[in-house]
């Protein structure tokens, strides 16, 4: 059996399972690192302040302090006020002066602390539309106040003077991220345990997995070999994969079904072998039986016998020793054709004579059962290749029967017909028939279909066993066709002598 192709290998799904799975997990720890560990804690509406509303609220208050520059005060007292009610946003307003240092904060203990200045040129370009916020003004720190800008409004001392130089800008900002070496080393740990971990837990999930899905298919295999090693031999496995287990699922069902097939013909067999010693057993009773009678009698009466009676005790003994020599004959040629040891001494020789020398050598018995003996053999039939003795064999044993199973008055009919190959020889009697259900049988040794043919004739059954055995060595086939009361037909065919046959197209 022609190994699977290695995309169906055991080896190739089990891979294939585990890599699905790793797969499988890798995008669900990339979903929950992204959802828990890197994304910043927010407060709902806080995108949409720092987008639109913050601006907006940046500049309204931009116009308003004005009137509180000359009171710092009240600078601070405004911011704080403010900055309070955005305090959950997490941003800082503050106010820098006209050359960017900080003056007040909503936080007055945060940027007051830290900010020097911030250029005046940088937060005249912030305050542009142009100015994009997501750009960073100071890419050697990511966390410099520069960079955590989102909003930028002048402060002008009077209302109308546009083109003025401000007297100063309101700076919205982000709060500044605070971490340590040791959180970030902490964090790192962290991760990297949570990683370790969660490989772990897929390893052996997927061991577990893998080893279940490999251990029920070989448990299912496993139970199958059990059963039937306790004696059911019908039990089969599922054999529908392509892979090894597949293909050794298939192979034990090939070999169960082998050896189901080997056990029916050993119970065959032994049934055979009850049927054979039972009917060795009855045909070797009568004639022994027999003979011991006939024996006995003469020992004890063989001196004051008539010798007309001791010469009938002795022709009946010879019977019964001709009767078992002959069974015991057949038996040995039945079992050297059986065996093969037979042999056949092929050679060219014409039928229809040696079919005249059988039916006169039957001729007494015919005359004693008063049946009547036929031929219709046609005298330019070609020669046949066959075992002349043999195929003599065949006919006596044919015609025999047909005279031992048939009527007074009735008649056996050898008839020849040449075919395109061969020559095709029947032997038909007017005898009551076989009938349908022994039909199957009447080749099977020791079998005796006498209640179909309406007589109390008793053969061996070995007779048509042998002459199919010898017409089977000569590559033919014994047919019979018969019904109850129309007689029976034998028909087997024999080749051409090589000369004589037609030539192939």
């Amino acid at each position: 059996m022609p190994l699977p192709r290695f995309t169906r290998s055991l080896h190739v799904r089990i891979s294939s399972l585990f890599l699905g799975l790793m797969a499988l997990v890798a995008v669900g720890y990339y979903f929950w690192i992204d959802n828990t560990v890197f994304k910043a804690d927010s407060v709902p509406g806080q995108d949409t302040w720092y987008d639109r509303i913050g601006k907006t609220e940046i500049d309204s208050l931009a116009r308003l302090l004005p009137v509180h520059l000359p009171v710092p005060a009240d600078l601070d007292s405004i911011l704080v006020e403010y900055g309070d009610r955005v305090r959950h946003y997490q941003a800082e307003i503050s106010l820098l002066d006209a050359d960017g240092a900080i003056v007040a904060s909503s936080r007055p203990d945060s940027l007051s602390r830290v900010l020097v200045r911030v250029s005046p040129a940088l937060l005249d370009s912030m305050c542009l539309k142009k100015w994009d916020f997501e750009s960073f003004p100071n890419p050697y720190d990511v966390d410099a106040f520069e960079n955590r800008i989102f909003a930028v409004a002048k402060v002008r001392a009077a209302a109308d003077a546009d083109t003025a130089r401000p007297a100063g800008y309101l700076v919205g900002s982000f709060r500044p991220v605070s971490i340590q070496e040791g959180e970030i080393e902490r964090t790192t740990r962290h991760l990297a345990l949570q990683a370790a971990a969660v490989i772990l837990l897929f390893a052996a999930i997927s061991g577990v997995i893998l080893m279940a899905w490999v251990s029920r298919r070989i448990a299912a295999l496993s139970v199958g070999l059990a059963a039937f090693r306790e004696g059911d031999f019908t039990r089969r496995v599922p054999d529908r994969s392509a892979d090894e287990l597949g293909r050794l699922s298939r192979d034990f069902n090939a070999m169960a079904d082998h050896l189901a097939a080997l056990i029916g013909q050993l119970r065959k067999s032994e049934e055979f072998q009850r049927q054979l010693l039972g009917n060795l057993s009855h045909d070797l009773r009568t004639p022994l039986a027999s003979l011991r009678g006939y024996v006995e009698t003469l020992e004890l009466r063989g001196d004051t016998l008539p010798a007309g009676q001791r010469d009938r005790c002795l022709a009946v003994l010879r019977s019964n020793v001709d009767i078992l020599e002959r069974l015991v004959g057949r038996m040995l040629e039945l079992s050297r054709l059986d065996a093969g040891q037979a042999e056949f001494r092929v050679e060219d020789f014409s039928l229809p004579e040696l079919c005249h020398e059988v039916i006169a050598r039957s001729e007494t018995i015919a005359a004693e059962r008063h049946v009547a003996l036929r031929c219709d053999l046609p005298a330019d039939l070609a020669p046949v290749r066959a075992d002349p003795l043999r195929i003599g064999q065949v006919l006596q044993n044919l015609i025999e029967n047909g005279i031992k199973f048939n009527r007074a008055g009735g008649s056996v009919t050898v008839t020849l017909r040449a075919t395109t190959d061969g020559v095709l020889t029947e032997v038909r009697d007017t005898g009551r028939g076989i009938a349908a259900e022994h039909l199957p049988h009447i080749f099977d040794r020791f079998y005796t279909a006498d209640p179909s043919r309406g007589g109390p004739t008793h053969g061996s059954g070995l007779g048509l066993a042998i002459v199919s055995r010898i017409l089977e060595g000569h590559g033919s086939r014994l047919e019979v066709a018969s019904r109850p009361g129309e007689g029976a037909c034998f028909r087997f065919s024999l080749p051409l002598a090589p000369d004589l046959r037609p030539a192939a197209d």
